[in-house]
């Protein structure tokens, strides 16, 4: 059975398969996921100094294997803390391999990427190690 630091190592090596990521040049990269029973979408930016490109987390060969590895995460993670996340953040500084994953548990739209709070999101989910 894999532990919570074996599907965070995944989920990071996964992000970096997907074909946005591997198509631009980045610094920096945050995506957030939004998971309910049955449904998980997802929306970031990619980060090249002062450039901000909005992107999405899909692997071209599988999509679905990301999502269904985060459906799968969260389900460990319930089975630990007794609730399951509503968002997942995930960040990756490309130079130094640090990389972050944060949980939401109790607010739907902590990191909501919405056309009304684009500018504002883009820096406050820039990572930042």
């Amino acid at each position: 059975m894999k532990t919570r630091d074996d599907f965070i190592q995944e989920i990071s090596s996964l992000v970096l398969r997907c074909k946005d990521v591997v198509a631009n040049d980045w610094d920096g990269l945050t995506f957030v996921f939004d998971v309910a029973d049955g449904h998980i979408a997802n929306s970031g930016f990619l980060y090249s100094g002062d450039k901000i490109r909005p992107a999405t987390a899909r692997i071209k060969e599988e999509p679905l294997l990301l999502s269904g590895t985060i459906k799968e995460f969260r389900q460990v993670v319930a089975n630990e803390c007794g609730e399951k996340f509503k968002q997942l953040l995930i960040q990756i500084e490309k130079e130094s391999g640090h990389f972050k994953i944060d949980f939401e548990f109790d607010d739907a739209k902590r990191w909501a990427i919405v056309p009304s709070k684009m500018k504002e999101m883009r820096e406050a989910l820039r990572p930042k190690f």
